[in-house]
């Protein structure tokens, strides 16, 4: 035998022996389809998982989301009584540098005191942009 003849029976035994293991017998295509049709319940139980889980997220979400705003409005609503428990005296300090004093002015320092706080926790909101 020549090496050539060799070679191609070394081939011929590898080949053998990796397609021994291969389904060829009658009924293969509806042996495939009954293996398809056992798998597609495993592909709907995990849809059903997935959605269940994607439905049980935004749940959280959607709680902690109002969490946050209550914590927010209570922590602006906090410093809001604070300025206005305080108002005579920040008013006092407020006349001492020449700066008028009256309800409006009190507020817009408020509120923008409010808005600087909370600017990095507003950035990261979704729809938030300014500019």
């Amino acid at each position: 035998m020549s090496d050539e003849g060799a070679g191609m029976a070394a081939l011929d035994v590898r080949l053998r022996r990796a397609m021994s293991g291969l389904d060829a017998r009658a009924g293969f295509e509806a042996r495939v389809q009954a293996r398809l049709a056992a798998a597609a319940p495993v592909r709907a139980d995990l849809r059903a998982q997935f959605e269940a889980r994607r439905e049980a997220v935004r749940r959280r979400l959607r709680r902690e989301a109002w969490a946050n705003g209550i914590s927010i409005a209570g922590i602006g609503v906090a410093a809001a009584a604070l300025v206005w428990q305080f108002a005579p005296e920040i008013g006092r300090a407020a006349a001492s540098l020449s700066i008028p004093a009256d309800p409006v002015v009190i507020g817009s320092v408020t509120l923008a005191a409010l808005a600087l706080g909370l600017w990095p926790v507003l950035r990261t909101l979704p729809g938030f942009r300014i500019g």
